[in-house]
């Protein structure tokens, strides 16, 4: 069968973190293994809008098409899924991703042209879909992750988590060449280029009222073996030049000594990649022996979630960590000569303006190279969402506005006005300091690197 891999367009949106989606390059992977031909369309990447869509689609011309889609992809899909509709009616469309995995029976529901979608991990499912798709076999009530209609009822079928994540295959890389990507691919400063992503585990244990993670990944954490690991690595070194790693996971430093057997590893390679961890590791998983090494390593920056200076607000988001052992920790990777990215959030469910306030004074107060202050986005599947539905706090959602920069929720007496000046405050009170600011500019390498921090600063301050 002929497959088109799809992300979506997203129109008047600024993208700020435009990366390989290495989720679709795994999908992509086992359905070649599988023996079908394989495409991949980056909307997104291309700066497609609809209609550009619609031609690069009939260029193609699918049988099947597999979209990937965030809650704010929602009406953009929409009108996607009915172009196709519109072109060739008998192509079958399915989607998956974040959005998807929260709320599977609304996304169906929701979304008349979408004829399948997955919860949760689908790369063996997705195989057997297309065996469906072809043989009529096996039925879809045997597809783990599944989510399809019997008789106009939605159904959802129990999730798939692969124990043996080295039996998937690479990301199919070619398909999405990390050298097409952008200098500044995710958060904003990077030392060499090309840069790639990875994951190196699945899985999360822990228990934050916000995140959605786990809805995707389950509970349990699993990690690829080190020499799997290594495999993937040295084909992105070999065969597309990548001088720099991007470790993906929140949960990479949980087994302290896989951290220390990979970065011994990386030492031993004399290669010089550089690596750093932007998306948000645990603070308090890190000691002084793991960090040191990483520096050793390459490793130059890493993501922190703090979230809060308000210790019962942390409480509320069940994180699990103080505001002591948060300065603990980030002079911890700070005293080991690592550049400390701290991520807070904004606007959380009963929260108050002096509580906002504590958090900008502690994001200034602790030993940080950047901070990101987010906006709390009610995303769907997590605890916390469920709650506000509850109570009644959300209804009706404007799936477009779905993002940290849209301020899509305030908690009682803090109007979105408001919100968005203390977000702003918190960018500018935290930047406008001399030593913030020169190490920042001091980091820029090229002018589409400086387009793209003026670009993410705009999106914060002006919205």
């Amino acid at each position: 069968m002929k497959i088109l891999f799809v992300r979506p367009v997203t129109p008047g949106a600024i993208v700020l973190n435009l990366i390989p989606p290495i989720g679709i390059g795994y999908l992509a992977s086992v359905l070649r293994k599988a023996g079908h031909e394989v495409h991949f369309l980056d909307c997104v990447l291309e700066g497609l809008d609809y209609e550009g869509f619609r031609k690069r689609f009939k260029e193609v011309c699918p049988d099947v098409i597999a979209m990937t889609a965030f809650s704010h992809d929602i009406p953009s899909v929409k009108k996607t899924t009915g172009i196709i509709k519109e072109e060739k009616p008998d192509t079958v469309i399915v989607l998956g991703g974040p959005h998807s995995s929260g709320m599977p029976h609304e996304t169906l529901t929701i979304l008349e042209d979408v004829d399948f979608a997955f919860r949760g991990e689908a790369e063996r499912s997705i195989v057997k879909l297309c065996d469906y798709f072809q043989n009529g076999k096996p039925l879809p009530e045997e597809i783990k992750g599944l989510i399809w209609r019997k008789k106009n009822k939605v159904m959802v079928n129990e999730q798939d988590f692969p124990e043996n994540l080295d039996e998937i295959p690479y990301p199919a890389w070619d398909l999405m060449d990390p050298r097409e990507y952008p200098d500044a691919p995710q958060g904003v400063i990077f030392k060499n280029s090309p840069v790639a992503p990875i994951m190196v585990t699945r899985g999360c244990p822990f228990k934050c009222t916000f995140c959605a993670g786990w809805t995707i990944t389950g509970r349990k954490i699993r990690y690829r073996s080190l020499e799997n690991i290594k495999g993937e690595i040295a084909l992105l070194h070999d065969k597309f030049g990548v001088k720099e790693i991007h470790i993906l996971d929140d949960n990479f430093s949980f087994a302290k000594e896989y951290v220390k057997d990979f970065c011994r590893w990386l030492i031993s390679t004399k290669w010089g990649i550089t690596w750093c961890c932007p998306n948000g590791l645990r603070c308090d998983t890190l000691d002084e022996e793991t960090v040191k090494l990483m520096k050793e390593s390459g490793c130059y920056y890493i993501s922190v979630g703090i979230e809060s200076g308000s210790p019962e607000i942390l409480k509320k988001m069940k994180k699990g960590l103080t505001i002591e052992k948060i300065k603990k920790q980030v002079n911890l990777i700070a005293g080991a000569g690592m550049d400390v990215n701290g991520f807070f959030i904004l606007g959380f469910p009963g929260e108050t303006e002096n509580d906002i306030k504590r958090t900008i004074k502690l994001a200034v107060e602790l030993n940080l190279t950047r901070a990101a202050f987010y906006s709390y986005i009610p995303l769907p599947g997590t605890e916390l969402y469920n709650a506000l539905l509850e109570t009644g706090e959300i209804g009706a959602i404007d799936w477009e506005n779905m993002t940290e920069m849209s301020v899509p929720y305030t908690p009682a007496g803090i109007s979105r006005a408001k919100l968005k000046k203390l977000q702003r405050s918190a960018h500018l009170k935290f930047y406008l300091r001399p030593k913030i600011m020169f190490k920042l500019l001091k980091e820029i390498k090229t002018f589409n690197q400086f387009k793209f921090i003026l670009k993410r600063a705009r999106a914060y301050l002006i919205g």
